[in-house]
């Protein structure tokens, strides 16, 4: 799968593209496993009305059809966009959520994909005395992916996952550092005929067991700001 991960130097990620290239003429480019332990929670009170939150899990690494599945369940719940002043026809996480706010408001799920693992879950931003109410709401969107999606709504994720994935090439230094990355979490960089071919195979069992993985997968919760409101992880059950 070639995708830059959110926050990290694109410059840096072609240097990958090169170590990788040296790793075959007899260099190595070994990376150390993590471990991903979940279950813990922190909150950073600061100033303001506005609150930060993450509520994420272990996700999939660079290169992998798991990365794949999980950039489809991205999609089908949403992805990207600007904050919400009113509800609308929106993503299901901007509709599930738009009952209980009055400020703008965004929420969205993120699939973050590195060398040897990932992250997968929700990122979201609103007034303190409601992003309580955007996280549980959210939450509840993801769980009911678990019930799988209709065949409509697969095909759409899917073609936007292409958009996105394709976006990767338009630009050389995107491509050097994508190629990078996928090229030392995968042994090899793959086409964008081959990542939309293995995108247009994935079924709806794929996404029920990858849904059903998530959603029962130990999660971190990470709060900023005015976090008076937010729930504890036991809440979220």
């Amino acid at each position: 799968m070639i995708t830059t991960p959110t926050g990290l130097d694109p410059e840096n990620l072609s240097g990958l593209a090169d170590e990788y290239l040296w790793s075959l003429e007899g260099g190595s480019a070994t990376v150390a496993n993590t471990t991903w332990t979940g279950m813990q929670e922190s909150q950073i009170e600061a100033s303001g009305n506005g609150a930060l939150a993450m509520c994420l899990v272990e996700g999939a690494a660079a290169g992998s059809q798991d990365a794949l599945v999980l950039g489809i369940l991205k999609h089908l719940a949403g992805a990207g966009g600007s904050a919400i002043t009113h509800g609308g026809s929106h993503s299901q996480l901007i509709s599930a959520a738009a009952p209980y706010t009055q400020s703008p408001f965004n929420t969205q799920c993120v699939n973050i994909n590195n060398v040897n693992t990932g992250m997968f879950g929700l990122s979201i931003s609103a007034a303190g005395e409601e992003i309580g109410d955007v996280l549980k709401s959210s939450y509840g969107v993801m769980i009911g992916l678990n019930d799988g999606v209709s065949d409509q709504a697969l095909e759409t994720a899917k073609n936007k996952l292409k958009l996105e994935l394709l976006s990767a090439y338009e630009s050389n230094l995107a491509v050097r550092a994508a190629t990078g990355l996928e090229s030392i979490a995968a042994g090899s960089p793959s086409s964008a005929s081959q990542l939309c071919g293995a995108i247009d195979s994935i079924t709806n069992e794929e996404v029920i067991e990858a849904a059903k993985k998530i959603n029962s997968s130990a999660p971190i919760l990470v709060s900023y700001g005015n976090v008076e409101s937010m729930p504890l992880q036991r809440e979220l059950q």
